[in-house]
């Protein structure tokens, strides 16, 4: 009987210790934001306490733990909603098991941080990672998208300077033929053919030297065409590289395929490496880029969350699990919110003067926004579907 009765007050001592240090931390931070407690509250928790601490089991547990744990409801709802678990992510320190502090504990100099610490840490990682790898895509395919469009602009000037020759050598064509049939002629009056063979060697000389002009003009062209294949064939490799590393057979079609454009006109050469390029611009603009701006506005609204919660000392473990969850979705509503963007640039969402990079990183911020949106797209076609029913 006594080991039996040892045995109960060992296991009540425990519980109460357990059940009074949260009630003491509940407390201790009521007392430091100055929330305001009923004394039969506090009492109730204190009395517990001294009971423990005596080492002898009270007359009437049942009736001491029972208003200790009336009080402990009232204290949680009085600190609402910070909650024991989030004091305890906010007070309590351990080893820091990131990657620093596995640094700092082979330097000799270990630290032991709060579990909110260490989410703030590991978070504020992935927003710089993130932004990092997104400033360097969005310069790779500025730089991509900026070149593109610089080979369009010359590919065009090109075409309609060769069309203009073409058409001001016809033109000086027919006016040498004149100028030869009429010194075949015998024009009575002598004056009048000067007149004529001045006219037209006049005309000849002005086609001639509109002729030199676009000549010029095509020469610097063809430089300018030289410089922006060398910059796009230069941007190509840097996705053609890892293609060439996982596959042979790509590598060598590649090697062969640049020894064959040195035979290959300029101009034609410069069009191939931009149709190659302008799918890896697509591919980034439609698919990588959102995916990582979405990522980025979901990882802000993270960290803001996560300032806030600590903050209030409502931050838990728990938390971080909603995080990266948040995470994953703002890194799909980044990416599906572009199919509602229309080829054209415009949007079927209330915010047509976006870019969809923007779009992209609202989506990711907020990815309510994208579910609203598929949500209004459903009831549309459900209240269609219903008024013709």
């Amino acid at each position: 009987m006594e080991a039996s009765s040892g045995a109960k007050e060992e296991n009540f001592n425990r519980i109460a210790n357990d059940q009074i240090r949260n009630a003491e931390l509940l407390l201790t931070y009521a007392s430091e934001t100055g929330i305001s407690l009923q004394r039969e509250t506090i009492e109730n928790i204190i009395r517990l306490k001294h009971a423990v601490n005596s080492g002898l089991t009270p007359d009437d547990p049942v009736e001491l733990e029972t208003n200790f744990l009336q009080a402990t409801e009232a204290l949680a709802k009085a600190v609402s909603p910070v909650t024991v678990a989030s004091l305890h992510a906010s007070y309590d320190k351990q080893d820091d098991t990131s990657l620093i502090g596995r640094f700092r504990k082979l330097m000799g100099s270990p630290r032991q941080v709060s579990l909110a610490s260490l989410s703030v840490r590991r978070f504020r990682y992935w927003a710089l990672v993130t932004l990092v790898l997104l400033l360097v895509l969005q310069t790779y395919w500025v730089i991509g998208s900026s070149v593109s469009d610089d080979v369009t602009a010359t590919l065009k000037q090109v075409e309609t300077n060769k069309t203009q020759m073409e058409f001001l050598k016809k033109e000086a064509k027919v006016i040498e033929e004149n100028l030869k049939e009429s010194a075949r002629k015998e024009i009575p009056e002598a004056g009048n053919r000067r007149t004529n063979d001045t006219q037209l060697g006049t005309e000849l000389n002005n086609k001639l030297n509109e002729i030199s002009v676009i000549t010029a003009r095509l020469n610097n062209y063809e430089q300018e065409t030289e410089l922006n294949y060398q910059i796009l064939n230069h941007w190509n490799e840097y996705w053609r590289r890892p293609i060439q590393f996982f596959g042979d057979i790509l590598a060598k079609n590649t090697q062969r395929t640049s020894e064959n454009e040195k035979d290959v006109d300029p101009y034609e050469r410069l069009l191939i490496s931009q149709k190659t390029a302008q799918f890896v611009i697509y591919a980034l603009q439609i698919y990588l880029l959102p995916i990582l701006y979405g990522l980025l506005g979901a990882i802000t609204y993270v960290l803001r969350t996560l300032a806030v919660q600590i903050r209030n000392f409502t931050y838990t473990t728990e938390s971080d699990i909603c995080f990266r969850l948040r995470m994953n979705l703002g890194a799909f509503s980044g990416l599906s919110i572009v199919w509602f963007i229309k080829g054209g640039g415009d949007t079927q969402l209330p915010f047509a003067s976006l870019s969809q990079f923007a779009v992209a990183f609202i989506a990711g911020y907020s990815v309510e926004l994208l579910f609203t949106a598929m949500d209004r797209f459903i009831t549309a076609f459900s209240g269609n579907n219903k008024d013709a029913g």
